[in-house]
């Protein structure tokens, strides 16, 4: 008897060691290694001939709620990054103009994560100016 008091008093003892980890209140685990990257998507945007647009000024306008838009130029590769925490969730229209010249708008959809912020569609878009 006096052994089996023993060893529930260890056991009791250890249990209070015990770190569950992070428990939401209702018990649930909390995501500890969510992925918190940047929800900006690139955009690429070439010339006439194919080649990088240097400069191009790269809209990025919010179908459903069009106060919501991301600007940006692009670098000396062509690309420009739409930011998708500023256009929000849903299509997303996407233009880019150089030196009079314009390219035809391409999308972007963009669907809520619980974890990863947006999950877009297309992963990456590709513009050419047109005349």
């Amino acid at each position: 008897m006096r052994l089996a008091l023993i060893l529930l008093a260890v056991s009791v003892a250890l249990l209070g060691c015990f770190d569950p980890g992070n428990v939401d209140p209702d018990g649930g685990r909390i995501r500890v290694n969510c992925d918190t990257f940047s929800t900006a998507w690139p955009v690429q945007v070439t010339d006439l001939s194919g080649m990088a647009a240097v400069g191009a000024d790269v809209t990025a306008i919010n179908d459903t709620d069009m106060s919501k838009k991301s600007t940006g130029k692009t670098d000396a590769r062509g690309i420009a990054l739409v930011d998708g925490k500023v256009v929000g969730d849903g299509p997303v229209t996407v233009t880019a103009t150089l030196n009079g010249l314009s390219t035809r708008p391409g999308r972007f959809t963009f669907t809520p994560s619980e974890c990863a912020g947006s999950i877009v569609e297309p992963r990456d878009l590709r513009l050419q100016l047109q005349r």
